[in-house]
């Protein structure tokens, strides 16, 4: 009796622990609600924008506007050229200017998907312009790794 009165006293602390995990993250999932959004494009992404102009693009008035025209979300676009050089240094000015976008869209109501647009081991139009060895992130492993050595090294995101 001892032994049947433990293994359900087991179950049942286990069904409670599973229930009380599966409760928080459905809670997790279900706080990044997003309904109505826009693109932040052309910025750190398929720019060659730098220093001042770039600073100048977007700014902080452009995400209280978002948040004012209904917007509830913005998706911001990254290429690794404007974060990482080639030996896998980062670029200070473009992680700066990500930086003030999250907390600009924070500020003003606004959800944030970064979106790691293109990777030099990757570009999605390279087959269209006849350049399909620049498309090596699923055929080598030093460019898988490397990718992964860039999302280590940020580990913030």
């Amino acid at each position: 009796m001892k032994k049947i009165l433990k293994s359900l006293a087991f179950v049942a602390a286990a069904v409670l622990t599973v229930s009380a995990c599966s409760e928080e993250k459905t809670d997790e999932v279900n706080n990044f609600r997003i309904h109505r959004g826009t693109n932040v494009s052309h910025w750190l992404s398929q720019s060659e924008e730098r220093g001042e102009v770039r600073r100048q693009h977007i700014q902080e008035d452009d995400f209280a506007r978002l948040d004012s025209l209904g917007f509830d979300f913005v998706r911001l676009p990254i290429d690794e050229v404007q974060f990482w050089d080639e030996k896998g240094n980062k670029l200070p000015e473009a992680w700066e200017l990500m930086t003030n976008a999250i907390n600009w869209a924070e500020k003003h109501h606004l959800r944030t998907i970064v979106d790691l647009h293109i990777i030099r081991s990757h570009y999605f139009n390279a087959v269209n312009e006849g350049n399909d060895d620049a498309n090596t992130l699923f055929t080598s492993e030093k460019a898988q790794q490397d990718l992964i050595n860039m999302w280590y090294q940020q580990g913030r995101l």
